[in-house]
């Protein structure tokens, strides 16, 4: 795609390529403003293993693109010689391997992998080619070679659009389906077949003939070498499933598959036949899985626990993996299936967040392929598929393996759960009813109504129970929408939607079989007597169990019953820790504010610098009011009496504060000095959490985000303030944005967005939006500018970064770097936990205060037992 010229780099004194691009974009500007984009997202990857984009150049009308000079061949040029000796073939594999699985964590695909795209440099490294660009480039080339034709393309890569290069499609690719990581796999294989064979995986005179045989021909595995160890055989057999849910899901398998092979002394072919599918039996006894938890060891037993026994285990997680409670979104963390053989919870392992499953009588947990950045997990009845909600959607996928199925909208999910009878129940929103769904997929429809005469606002995390045809929920109230440890349990009947009161004063419930039910309140599990038949309770309720985590914000707490008597649950998440808000400079030196410790969200410094606005309470609007602090002599003030106040933020001239109601219908005002009644200045007709957010510079605009809204988690939304009061949205789409902040001049707008891969924080102009430009590269939220616009500044995990802003000649963000860490606190994700001084040296940060206890995940064998102990 275009030519390709050797050329000198006389500022940086290097030599670079430079592609010049097809005459035909230069006519076709949204063709090339696309371009342009992708080319700015693929010059964020920085990867030993992948050659450089250093920019885009522009000469007498002719574009280009300046990129990486890779001396060396290529990998086709090297295979054209004859077969890779083993070693070597595994050693370029796995550089492969690791330059896919950099891209892909950035949700970048290739989409044009093959030899030619691979350079292997004099030093012995490989450098691929052309990252992404299959989906940046557009246009139509022939070539009289079949199996090594030009990339195919199309204006994009929805439905029906081929894009690729014919030897090394996938077979979705082939059809002209969209395509994701999976492809790059797939060519993978290929490239990793002909490596070792010396020959294309399929050959033919034509296209057409090359795409028959991607789609239909049988592949020649008994064309490998014998001497190939049965592992790389099987990755092979697994990178080249044709059915992309079958396919090897993630490149990172293989790179530690290929690392394990090379580490391990050559052996003579064991077999070269495909890997036969072993099933593990149904029933997995207790003892075993209490021999492994216990101490790691062989299982040595094959006998059920007496059936009296009551067995207490700490699950071990490994040095490189963390719990991770999920403060942000205040979701389910975890699960055990009903069987009680495998648990499911949300993690960290490294930089990646994701849910893992681990079957019990194993010592490894596994991640869970495509549930990035997910929440949520519960299992089907069976315990062969795991729920969850990422993205904004309620999916599905099968621990066999395959790619997650897409459910329903679920932009601000509330609990979810799978019925015997082949239905999931879940709460879409933060203040929505319960859907029911068939889990094959379909049309949800309401299961429940919102009371409105009872001022009913939300009806979260439900439970079947499958005995009785009922599902159990919790009821929250406008008068209480962020405190739920003494809310309402309800029953709806699946059959008739007839509901009933089952239990007041808990966060949620969950049924034991056979005849009890476990209710969450202030950090400790109740037990009550309960007949499955009538959703009724049949005594009262005691307390069995303490010091389990849970978040009083959201109602949820992390324990999950299973069938057969086995419970799960985290201790040491502590969601409602104290917090400081501290000053930080630039090196990451702290000072105090002389604000006590106390639950505090939404930091905002006054445009001066002397004063801070903050809210405290738990957030969620449960008991929360803005206050004030003057940190010249370290005094505060509440602002707000009502209990009902929650993100607050200053006009541009100091004078006043404004902020949200916690019920989410209106955005106030109020003078700093307290000297004035609240005014309102927007009613919302949506019902779910506002946060203002930004000013313009004169006041006359102000940014908030809406979440939860009907199918969207989040959007920013525009207030206009002088004259005629309207309200637009701004940046509203079916993913996430949010933290919309105004640039000082008024040019620009810079917000997290949820687009692919996690949150990330992007700027557009302002007010036009036209053009996007993508600031961090490895996770952000929460966007901040200085005074001046020169810099931006915002959160990356547990980092403040800042990136340089150059405005002309044309917007220009340079590199994100880190200033400092900080520790995270259990803040809302909608709220502010820094801001920065007018002179940005020093930063005011909200801090959190370490848990006391160690997270951990513990199971309870037998768990009536304990019931019984309690005096059932």
């Amino acid at each position: 795609m275009g030519e390709v010229y050797r050329a000198r780099d006389g500022k940086l004194g290097r030599d670079v390529a430079i592609k010049v691009l097809p005459e035909a974009f230069a006519a076709d500007a949204e063709r090339l403003a696309r371009f342009r984009r992708e080319a700015q997202v693929l010059a964020s990857l920085n990867h030993p293993h992948i050659a450089a984009i250093y920019g885009l150049a522009e000469a007498d009308g002719v574009e280009g693109l300046v990129l990486e000079l890779v001396e060396g061949e290529t990998l086709g040029e090297r295979i054209a010689r004859g077969p890779l000796p083993f070693e070597e073939a595994l050693q370029i594999a796995r550089q492969i391997a690791d330059a896919l699985e950099a891209a892909h964590e950035r949700g970048i695909v290739h989409r044009d992998l093959k030899p030619a795209n691979v350079k292997l440099t004099p030093d012995g490294n490989v450098k691929v080619l052309d990252f992404g660009l299959a989906k940046a480039l557009t246009g139509d080339r022939s070539s009289p070679d079949a199996s090594h034709s030009p990339t195919l393309t199309a204006a994009s890569t929805s439905a029906g659009m081929v894009i690729g290069t014919a030897a090394y499609m996938s077979p979705e690719q082939a059809r002209g389906r969209p395509v994701d990581k999976r492809a790059d796999i797939w060519a993978f294989g290929a490239i990793l077949f002909e490596m070792l064979t010396g020959r294309r995986l399929f050959e033919g005179e034509t296209v057409s003939d090359v795409l028959a045989g991607v789609l239909r021909q049988e592949i020649d595995f008994e064309s490998v070498p014998a001497e190939t160890p049965s592992a790389i055989v099987r990755l092979l057999h697994r990178t080249l499933e044709r059915d992309p849910k079958s396919r090897l899901h993630d490149i990172a398998d293989a790179r530690l598959e290929i690392e394990e092979s090379l580490r391990t002394p050559r052996r003579s072919a064991e077999t070269a036949a495909p890997p036969k599918r072993v099933r593990t039996p149904g029933w997995l006894p207790w003892s075993i899985a209490a021999a492994a938890l216990l101490i790691g060891a062989a299982l040595a037993r094959r006998t059920q626990p007496p059936k009296d026994e009551l067995v207490h285990l700490s699950v071990p997680l490994p040095d490189t993996m963390s719990l991770d409670p999920n403060l942000l979104e205040q979701t389910q963390i975890l699960a055990i299936s009903p069987d009680g053989r495998r648990i499911a919870f949300l993690a960290r392992k490294e930089e990646s967040r994701s849910l893992f499953v681990r079957d019990l009588s194993r010592e490894r947990a596994e991640p869970v392929a495509g549930t990035e950045n997910g929440s949520e997990p519960f299992f089907s009845p069976d315990g062969e598929w795991l729920g969850f909600v990422a993205g904004g959607r309620l999916q599905k996928t099968s621990l066999r393996g395959g790619t997650p199925i897409s459910l329903a909208i679920a932009p601000g999910s509330r609990g979810a759960a799978w019925g015997a009878g082949g239905s999931i129940v879940f709460a879409p929103t933060v203040s929505s009813p319960l859907f029911r769904i068939p889990d094959a997929g379909g049309e949800p429809r309401p299961l429940t109504v919102l009371d409105t005469a009872s001022r009913e606002r939300t009806h979260r995390w439900p439970d079947v129970i499958s005995e009785g045809n009922w599902v159990l929920f919790t009821v929250g109230t406008e008068d209480k929408p962020g405190d739920y440890d003494e809310s309402r349990i309800d029953a709806v009947s699946l059959e008739t939607g007839k509901r009933h009161v089952v239990y007041r004063g808990a966060s949620l419930a969950r049924f034991a079989p056979p005849d009890h039910l476990l209710l969450a309140r202030h950090g400790d599990v109740l037990a009550a007597r309960f007949d499955a038949k009538t959703a009724q309770v049949r005594g009262a309720a005691v307390p069995v169990l303490q010091g389990v985590s849970g978040e009083g914000r959201s109602g949820i707490s992390f324990f999950s019953a299973a069938r057969n008597n086995a419970l799960l649950y985290a201790v040491g998440l502590s969601l409602q820790g104290t917090n400081e808000i501290v000053w930080m400079d630039r090196t990451g030196r702290s000072a105090p504010t002389g604000i006590p410790p106390g639950l505090y969200t939404a930091l905002a410094l006054s445009p001066d610098g002397q004063k801070l606005t903050y809210a405290t309470g738990p957030g969620g609007g449960a008991r929360s009011d803005v206050w004030i602090a003057d940190l010249a002599n370290s005094s505060q003030f509440q602002l707000t009496s009502s209990g009902q106040a929650v993100a607050p933020c200053w006009t541009p001239d100091g004078a006043s504060v404004v902020f949200s109601s916690a019920t989410g219908d209106a955005v106030m005002r109020q003078r700093a000095d307290g000297g004035a009644a609240a005014e309102l200045l927007w009613r919302s007709p949506y019902g779910v959490p506002i946060a203002p957010n930004s000013f313009s510079a004169d006041g006359s605009e102000l940014t908030v985000t809406l979440s939860g809204r009907s199918g969207s988690r989040a959007d920013l939304f525009l207030i206009s303030l002088s004259g005629e009061r309207k309200v637009r949205p701004l940046i509203a789409t079916s993913a996430a944005e949010y933290r919309g902040m105004i640039s000082p001049n008024g040019r620009w707008i810079a917000y997290t967005g949820e687009y692919e891969g996690g949150p990330q924080v992007y700027v557009q102009p302002y007010p036009g939006l036209a053009g996007r430009w993508q600031i961090s590269t490895t996770g952000g939220a929460g966007p901040r500018w200085s005074h001046d616009g020169k810099e931006l500044f915002f959160v990356s995990k547990n980092e403040m970064m800042a990136v340089p802003i150059r405005e002309a000649p044309t917007f220009s963000p340079g590199q994100p770097r880190s200033l400092f860490k900080i520790d995270r606190p259990a803040a809302s994700e909608w709220s502010d936990i820094y801001d920065v001084s007018p002179d940005g040296k020093r930063f005011v940060v909200l801090t959190g205060q370490k848990a006391a206890t160690t997270p951990r995940l513990d199971v309870i064998l037998n768990f009536g037992r304990q019931i019984g102990i309690a005096g059932h």
